[in-house]
């Protein structure tokens, strides 16, 4: 059996702070360390389940989170910047399923650790054929570009219920219950490796994998920003892409990937 993992670093286990999760910050060595053993544990739980190729993508920020000497020699890394076209190295048709570790809630979910959509720092929100949608759904859709499940998610509490609503029959698991953007009820960081591993497990074991997440085109992808700057800086040609109002672009394409690509 062959799975993909993407990690990102908001919802592992003791991660709350901005200055976690950026290079150069006091805490952010601390929290590197709690996102490279959660990722350790979901790569033992596959292998206890069976599995024989693992890819593990470091999905949050610069991509070079991991502390390579830490990592579990039981899968490969995908670490460093990749386009979105490209954010999946490696993935085809052979892939069993995938799981998004550490995962957060789409940007404007209200009391939710960390929430954002591909940027904290220049969009407020994203919609797909007029529906939000956060990076557990865009990553969804992109697995299911190769016909792969997402098969586990885990994060807050918010994410759970994000991914249950993006995702149906996904299994998910809390590390924490959010109380804001910077607060949450923890669970300690080594039971949350114990529980992931056992949750892991469950869902590798199901006998019912949930479908691929697919969606047909055309697509219109809508972006909200947070300043006039940022939507000042982009090109419009008024119809592939458009500019609707001070912060607001839409981009128009029949592929999901090339949509992407050009809005990202």
């Amino acid at each position: 059996m062959k799975f993909y993992v993407s990690c990102d670093m908001e919802g592992i286990a003791g991660v709350t702070l901005r200055e976690q999760l950026v290079r150069g910050e006091p805490l952010y060595e601390e929290a590197r360390r709690l996102l490279t053993l959660e990722t350790n544990a979901v790569t033992d739980a596959l292998l206890d389940a069976g599995a024989t190729r693992i890819i593990v993508k470091d999905a949050h920020g610069s991509g070079f989170n991991f502390i390579p000497e830490l990592l579990h020699p039981g899968a490969d890394y995908v670490m460093g910047a990749t386009r979105v076209e490209n954010r999946f190295p490696g993935l085809d048709k052979t892939f069993d399923g995938a799981l998004l570790i550490g995962y957060h809630a789409m940007g404007g979910t209200p009391l939710a650790v960390r929430d954002h959509t591909m940027t904290s720092q220049g969009w407020q929100s994203l919609r797909l054929n007029g529906r939000p949608i956060g990076e557990i759904g865009l990553d969804g859709l992109l697995f299911g570009l190769e016909g792969v499940p997402v098969l586990f998610v885990s994060g807050d509490d918010k994410t759970c219920a994000e991914a249950a609503n993006e995702l149906p029959g996904v299994v998910a698991y809390e590390t924490k219950t959010a109380l804001g953007r910077h607060a949450a009820l923890m669970k300690a960081p080594q039971r949350v490796r114990s529980e992931l591993q056992a949750a892991v497990r469950s869902a590798i074991e199901n006998v019912n994998y949930p479908k691929p997440l697919r969606l047909d085109g055309p697509y219109e992808l809508t972006i909200r920003f947070l300043h006039t700057e940022q939507a000042d800086a982009r090109r419009y040609d008024g119809i592939t892409a458009e500019r609707t109002d001070g912060l607001t672009a839409v981009y128009r394409s029949d592929h999901i990937t090339g949509l992407l690509a050009a809005a990202f």
